[in-house]
């Protein structure tokens, strides 16, 4: 399980975050709750991996608001401070709106990121007639980059395979 420092985000972060069982929570100004959370997974290139999980809580569309932006990017940049584990990025699929949600966040990444730092793998594939679109952010300075790159990598194109 990992562990982040709730007092380091509140201090980057334009929205207060609060502990929830694996992440935190914020409000935003106009009242949309938000879930962030870290999930266990199976290890990718034999490192630890951990899905990124974004829930927004309210149902109906939220405003365009910077501060979410920073506040989940506060909680990634204190999530690979604390740790050099591989952070796995699945689009959720329950409105088929996966392929907006995949561009936003790789958007936001890749605007805020530097590429120095990180390196990010990205796949899409169709299951069962629905697009699945899938990303891992490692940092650079994890000793296992190769063995977790070729892993995903190879992963990915085997789904690409018709059965």
């Amino acid at each position: 399980m990992i562990k982040l420092s709730q007092d380091s985000i509140n201090a980057r972060a334009p929205y207060p975050v609060e502990p929830i069982k694996h992440g935190f929570t914020f409000e935003t100004i106009a009242g949309i709750h938000y879930e962030i959370t870290f999930e266990e997974d199976q290890p990718i290139g034999e490192c630890e991996t951990y899905q990124f999980i974004i829930d927004k809580i309210e149902s109906e569309r939220s405003p365009h608001d910077a501060n979410v932006e920073q506040t989940i990017l506060t909680i990634l940049d204190e999530f690979f401070i604390e740790n050099l584990d591989v952070l796995l990025y699945l689009c959720d699929t329950s409105d088929d709106r996966q392929a907006g949600r995949n561009r936003l966040f790789l958007t936001w990444f890749k605007r805020n990121a530097s590429p120095d730092r990180f390196t990010i793998r990205t796949a899409d594939t169709e299951v069962e007639g629905m697009r699945i679109y899938a990303a891992i952010i490692v940092e650079n300075r994890n000793p296992k980059l190769q063995a977790i790159t070729e892993d995903f990598d190879a992963t990915a194109e085997a789904l690409q395979k018709p059965e």
